[in-house]
């Protein structure tokens, strides 16, 4: 599989809320898996590829709201957007956000031994998106089926 992406993924998780522009659904998700050009949203009945949607993303007191693109459905997992018409205040909060995250481009950054050891451990609001990639992986390697994949994400604790 060609890796598409122009950017680098960082885990993350934070609440969103997605407006679908052609209908007006509102739809309350999880952000995850970061990028300078979109994240992942989980749900399970993602919109089609090529929806336009208006997002807001809060977290660690900030907020991004802006359009977006579906890029990538997955039935029963989420969906891929790529953001549209950023501007460099919605920019630059994206950049801070994946900078606390631990990006490994963070300059100056040594991390001491302990912060070394806990590197094996995730944070807790990465174990959820390391959980729901494992669930992805075991899909399409055909060790759950579509009906495993949604019971297994509806009844995750958010």
């Amino acid at each position: 599989m060609v890796e598409r992406r122009q950017h680098e993924r960082h885990a993350f998780s934070a609440m969103a809320e997605v407006v679908d522009m052609a209908t007006g659904a509102r739809l309350s998700t999880r952000a995850a898996d970061l990028n300078k050009g979109g994240c992942y949203l989980d749900m399970l009945s993602p919109l089609p590829i090529g929806s336009k949607v208006r997002i807001r993303i809060s977290s660690d007191g900030g907020d991004l709201a802006c359009t977006a693109v579906v890029r990538d459905s997955q039935p029963g997992m989420g969906m891929g957007v790529a953001f549209t018409d950023l501007n460099d205040a919605q920019k630059a909060l994206i950049d801070s956000w994946i900078e606390r995250l631990g990006s490994p481009g963070l300059a100056g950054h040594s991390p001491s031994p302990l912060s070394e050891n806990a590197k094996s451990v995730p944070p807790p609001d990465q174990r959820e998106t390391l959980a729901v990639k494992l669930i992805d992986l075991l899909h399409k390697k055909g060790l759950l089926s579509s009906n495993d994949v949604a019971a297994l994400l509806r009844d995750r604790i958010l």
